[in-house]
């Protein structure tokens, strides 16, 4: 009987532990999206979520560990681990219930671009790199455009207004530049360019 608890045992940590290593491995190779682990699908943190987490990560380490060092015996587990566990995992699904009642908390907030610098002085000529900000999505790639006005945009931002002004415009003369995003095509911001 001994040798059959012995063996369940380092099954169990085994399986345990090939599991982890399954997990760890899909994480890094990115078949398992991690983007919304511990947020809501707003975006907004989830403290339920990242609790929850935490603690079935500290008690299967626990586990782990203490089957290990028991030579592969399952250990005794004691009453006031398991309540803990169960109060852990009741209270995720209460704080989700929660939440899906509410149809606030289970939409998607939209995705914002911000561009930088809003407004610019340039002199004829001359250029001004732009910078497009996508809070929400860091590093998703956007698509540079002259709306009006005149002058050309780069790929990457830069401006280059133009060689001189209008002739027979007496006003300050302008150009505006959109920058949109291009995973988000909703998602598009402007900015004003003063010539000078």
């Amino acid at each position: 009987m001994q040798t059959l608890t012995l063996v369940a045992g380092y099954l169990i940590c085994g399986i345990v532990g090939i599991l982890g290593i399954l997990v760890i491995w899909k994480i890094i190779d990115g078949s398992i999206d991690l983007d919304r682990l511990i947020s809501e699908p707003n975006g907004d943190a989830s403290l339920s979520r990242f609790q929850f987490l935490v603690f079935t990560f500290v008690i299967a380490l626990s586990l782990f560990l203490v089957i290990i060092a028991k030579g592969g015996t399952f250990p005794d587990i004691p009453g006031t681990v398991l309540a803990l566990l169960g109060i852990s995992g009741s209270s995720y699904l209460v704080s989700k219930g929660i939440q899906f009642s509410d149809p606030a908390g289970v939409t998607d907030r939209s995705t914002d671009i911000v561009i930088s610098p809003a407004t610019a002085l340039v002199r004829f000529g001359q250029t001004q790199q732009f910078k497009a900000d996508v809070p929400r999505k860091p590093g998703s790639s956007v698509t540079w455009k002259v709306i009006a006005g005149g002058g050309t945009i780069s790929a990457t931002g830069l401006y280059t207004a133009p060689a001189g002004p209008t002739p027979g415009q007496s006003q300050p003369q302008h150009a505006t530049i959109q920058v949109t995003s291009d995973e988000f095509p909703e998602a598009s911001d402007l900015a004003v360019v003063t010539f000078a």
